[in-house]
């Protein structure tokens, strides 16, 4: 099956990123402020981006401080029974964190998931910007 990865480098530590991806307030930072979510396992966190689509995201595992997966419930027709996990892996310099992010279970790699690697890029570099600067560029 088709997925999307990718590593980002962030200089923050572990802990910190890891509330950024799980908390209501830190996913409305970086990725959409229209967030209603909960670190609760099978809690179902909804991500708005404007008019177009409404995402549901079942919280499937926790690891503290790292690993989160969610399963995609609804909102986009090719996103439906879709998996994000985001594994984190603090570095040895122990300032730096290792994102490694998969979106998988596509059904294909045409339609949208070109688009939506290069959307997630960018929410990663949002991500890195909240964490390393304080602001980043949710939609």
């Amino acid at each position: 099956m088709p997925e999307i990865l990718h590593t980002v480098p962030i200089l923050g530590k572990r802990a910190k990123v890891y509330k950024a991806i799980t908390e209501q307030n830190g996913l409305r930072a970086w990725w959409t402020r229209f967030t209603m979510a909960e670190p609760t396992i099978g809690y179902v966190n909804e991500f708005g981006f404007g008019g177009a689509f409404k995402f549901e995201m079942r919280v499937d595992e926790l690891e503290r401080d790292e690993f989160v997966q969610w399963t995609c419930l609804g909102g986009h027709e090719e996103w439906i029974n879709t998996c994000l996990q985001f594994r984190l892996e603090q570095m040895e310099d122990k300032k730096h964190t290792l994102i490694h992010f998969s979106h998988t279970h596509w059904l294909r790699n045409d339609g949208v998931m070109p688009q939506c690697s290069y959307d997630w890029a960018q929410y990663l570099r949002s991500l890195k910007m909240y964490i390393e600067q304080g602001k980043g560029t949710p939609s």
